[in-house]
């Protein structure tokens, strides 16, 4: 007896980087979500359970979600240069708190360490802005492709 295997099946799928950026934007938009109901910013839970169905509609390949995640993945961009460029303006901050710490015997190591961590912190934010620009714009880039498109599938009713 021969066994029939179909070319599309799912496991011959070779392998694409598209999706593993879209399961990471789903658990980064997740997390955020988690913050934003947690400090009642709720505008930013909005757009990050917004961003959490257009993820879910690329995991689950439908097409709707391909166009969706394009402009989702530029706005995102073009939010995170203008919000690290907002941060990169307020970076002299840090020196000025750390002058006021100094000046002021009584905070004592506390505020020194304080404001320390709140740098990293500034690193670190920058950090993955500006890897995470790139990242966006090839996302959106690659669901435009011929390639990825033919992945995707229209609502089943």
């Amino acid at each position: 007896m021969l066994l029939k295997v179909r070319k599309d099946a799912a496991g011959s799928r070779e392998f694409a980087a598209w999706p593993v950026a879209v399961w990471l934007l789903l658990l980064l938009a997740a997390y955020g979500g988690v913050q934003y109901l947690r400090f009642g910013v709720y505008d930013y839970l909005a757009g990050a359970l917004g961003v959490i169905v257009v993820c879910a509609g690329c995991v689950l390949r439908q097409e709707w979600a391909r166009l969706a995640m394009r402009a989702t993945a530029v706005l995102l961009a073009c939010w995170a240069v203008y919000s690290g460029v907002a941060m990169w303006q307020g970076r002299e901050q840090f020196d000025m708190a750390r002058q006021a710490a100094l000046a002021n015997p009584q905070l004592g190591d506390v505020a020194l360490l304080m404001v320390e961590r709140a740098r990293r912190t500034f690193q670190v934010v920058i950090a993955i802005k500006a890897i995470g620009v790139p990242l966006l714009l090839w996302l959106a880039w690659t669901m435009g492709r011929p390639k990825v498109a033919a992945q995707f599938h229209t609502r089943r009713r």
